[in-house]
């Protein structure tokens, strides 16, 4: 996904239900070299997420581990236990870094960010997320 601006009006269908581990850090990194491309994915925790007001939360997604000496692309997906396909948004990525880069995501139903986040925190909508660079 590319663009200056809209991508919250998004749908995503990257849910990702009942994932077989739970998380309790608050980001793992798993970096692989090859010949042509570096890749670099990991999970951010649930507690990531902050109000962004009215109907919407966002994340900052720290990619220092990585070690990217150029700015990747980047992929995301949701995990959780619950309701998190009632997201949009997520898969948008903004300030993308060699360092680092945000997400934000809203309801396509009627949550509004202070229900978004109780629900992040009780169904665990963990960040699945992969950059690779060349």
């Amino acid at each position: 996904m590319t663009g200056s601006n809209n991508h919250l009006s998004l749908s995503s269908y990257t849910a990702i239900y009942s994932p077989t581990t739970t998380t309790t850090v608050t980001t793992t990194i798993t970096t692989v070299a090859t010949n042509s491309a570096y890749y670099c994915n990991g999970i951010s925790s649930f507690t990531l997420w902050q109000l962004y007001s009215p109907n919407g939360l966002f994340m900052d997604i720290d990619t220092t581990g990585c070690r990217f000496n150029s700015t990747p692309l980047y992929f995301t997906s949701m995990a959780g236990t619950s309701s998190h396909w009632d997201l949009a948004g997520y898969t948008a990525i903004y300030s993308p870094t060699n360092t680092s880069f945000r997400i934000y995501t809203r309801s396509l139903n009627t949550m509004n960010s202070t229900e978004m986040l109780s629900y992040s925190q009780t169904y665990i909508w963990n960040v699945n997320w992969f950059g690779i660079s060349y």
